[in-house]
């Protein structure tokens, strides 16, 4: 992940192991190639956001991660119409 833990680590190395898993899935899929690249830094905050919550599978958190990353990408929207925003 584009961030270290912290010296009071608030995460476990068990917790640590499940989001960069996530993190390495995301950005694999994304062809993520640098962890300052823009998709990089949504990645992490999507897979920590959705961790913190609660969500511990690492296939779950990649998905939501590249799909989130998909939609704030400004090229994902063609007509330049913001499309109604959905909460699951």
């Amino acid at each position: 992940m584009p961030f270290d833990n912290p010296p009071n680590p608030i995460y476990s190395e068990d917790d640590w192991t499940v989001m960069q898993a996530a993190y390495n899935k995301a950005a694999a899929t994304l062809v993520v190639k640098s962890s300052s690249d823009d998709e990089a830094k949504v990645i992490a905050e999507t897979v920590m956001t959705a961790f913190n919550r609660g969500n511990r599978n690492v296939n779950s958190l990649a998905a939501l991660a590249v799909i989130t990353a998909v939609n704030a990408h400004p090229a994902s929207s063609t007509s330049g119409i913001e499309p109604d925003k959905r909460c699951a």
